[in-house]
């Protein structure tokens, strides 16, 4: 039975079927053999405390289950994100791999998660973005818990919470019966104008929510919408709890926007981001604009568009 780009879809499997099939990619995933090594999470969890210049907090770890793995699903906002995963496994004590595209790391980056059992991928390929789900599957199979990145890439838009969520969770969730935590990653930001990344944030919140489990039953497009939309809850009530001025277009300051998606994406340790690139792998639906970033046109007004590296990154405060 071939499936995505063969000649079944999933959703038009009976439920027989689809049991049949997840039955068969679960061997496929028990057969698969990793020596990856794990020692880069202790290593993470040493070194990057010293790297950061902020406090990470955790809130509701009391939604995670303690008698099963999970899948974890987050939000992606920037270059610490994976960094920041690495040491939530470390803060709960628990043993994890993330997914990690290499497309666009550096192979100093590449290798410091490579040892940290992360589970990589080449999103330009997509037999390997195929394959992810069936490696992270056996990863949690095996004993480990998971994390995706939902979005597929940053989400820099000055106020959406959340973009939409690719299906691949709710397969993996399917594929191993083990919840999904969805996950909140929100750093705060200063209300100043910065010269690097390192200057970005004065704090980190990593937030839980109720666990939720991926029906067979149900269309895998529309319950991926519904994490989406418990997050976006999530998110905007943190924004609310810690006066975080999104959610508006109108409550944005530009200057302090540009000034920090420039840090972003210009001065991230370890990573290469280009926009036009990194768009293509957002799930955008039909009627919806395809927009992650805001800059600043000619008339000097603030519009969707990229903001390049030609623009100099202010260097005074406000």
């Amino acid at each position: 039975m071939e499936l995505n780009g063969g000649k079944v879809d999933f959703a038009d499997l009976s439920v027989s079927e689809k049991k049949e099939y997840l039955e068969s990619l679960k061997k496929q995933c028990l057969g698969i053999k990793s020596n990856q090594l794990k020692i880069g999470q202790a290593l993470i969890k040493s070194l990057y405390p010293i790297m950061r210049k902020y406090k990470i907090e955790i809130q509701g770890e009391e939604n995670i289950p303690l008698d099963s793995n999970v899948l974890f699903v987050a939000n992606h906002s920037n270059s610490h994100d994976i960094f920041t995963a690495y040491e939530m496994f470390s803060f709960l004590n628990r043993c994890g791999s993330v997914m990690v595209a290499t497309d666009c790391l550096s192979p100093v980056t590449t290798q410091i998660f490579n040892i940290s059992n992360a589970t990589l991928l080449d999103r330009r390929v997509k037999k390997e973005r195929s394959q992810s789900v069936l490696n992270l599957s056996n990863k949690i199979l095996n004993g480990n818990d998971g994390l995706i990145f939902g979005e597929g890439t940053w989400n820099l838009h000055p106020y959406m919470s959340m973009h939409n969520i690719q299906n691949g969770a709710s397969k993996i969730s399917l594929i191993t019966q083990v919840p999904i935590i969805p996950t909140i990653i929100e750093y705060i930001e200063k209300d100043e104008l910065v010269t690097s990344d390192a200057q970005l944030f004065s704090k980190c919140i990593i937030r839980f929510g109720n666990p939720i489990m991926i029906n067979l039953n149900d269309d895998l497009s529309l319950q991926s919408a519904r994490i989406k939309n418990e997050m976006s809850v999530m998110r905007k009530q943190i924004w609310n709890d810690y006066d975080i001025k999104k959610g508006s277009i109108d409550i944005v300051d530009p200057q302090i926007y540009l000034n920090h998606t420039y840090a972003k994406k210009y001065k991230a340790f370890g990573f290469t981001y280009d926009s036009k690139t990194e768009q293509e792998y957002l799930l955008f639906t039909n009627g919806e604009k395809k927009e992650n970033e805001y800059t600043m046109d000619e008339q000097g007004n603030f519009v969707p568009g990229i903001t390049e590296k030609s623009r100099k990154l202010v260097k005074t405060k406000k």
